[in-house]
């Protein structure tokens, strides 16, 4: 069987370190264990390490060693994301004050990955949000449907 590709947005990586989300924290540390077993297929991209860049200094530090230490596969944020993240701001899926989540989604899609991990229920993990951003891609040539999930959801599937 093969792994499943994961894309793992800002809100994961940082949900490790939150205090004030116990449940939350949890579900994403059962994740980060199954990841360092091998599980999946993790990438990152630089949108991620530009959000990082807003943390401070000790969360950033953090954030950076974990991202060491599970060695997820670094995409850019090329020529094409650009485009795919402009249409879904164009076609309002994303207000254009979250760029950045409409970026996320744009790297997932253009790279042809399997999932796009995220705690932000408000602009990515949310049905009609994920038909919204399929039927964008479509028309774009991106035909892969991306799964737009939850730590829980992958970790209790396993």
């Amino acid at each position: 069987m093969r792994k499943l590709d994961i894309y793992i947005e800002t809100s994961v990586w940082s949900h490790v370190f939150a205090n004030d989300a116990p449940e939350s924290r949890a579900a994403t540390e059962r994740f980060i264990d199954d990841a360092r077993k091998g599980q999946y297929e993790l990438y990152v991209s630089d949108v991620v390490m530009d959000e990082f860049a807003k943390a401070s200094e000790e969360l950033r530090r953090l954030l950076r060693g974990l991202v060491t230490d599970l060695s997820p596969v670094f995409l850019d944020f090329d020529d094409d994301a650009s485009i795919l993240s402009r249409e879904y701001i164009q076609h309002g899926i994303v207000p254009p004050s979250k760029v950045d989540d409409a970026r996320h989604v744009a790297v997932a899609v253009a790279n042809e990955l399997d999932i796009l991990l995220s705690w932000n229920y408000r602009h990515l993990v949310n049905v009609r949000r994920r038909e919204l951003f399929h039927q964008v891609s479509v028309n774009n040539g991106y035909f892969k449907p991306l799964q737009i999930i939850t730590p829980p959801e992958v970790s209790d599937a396993v």
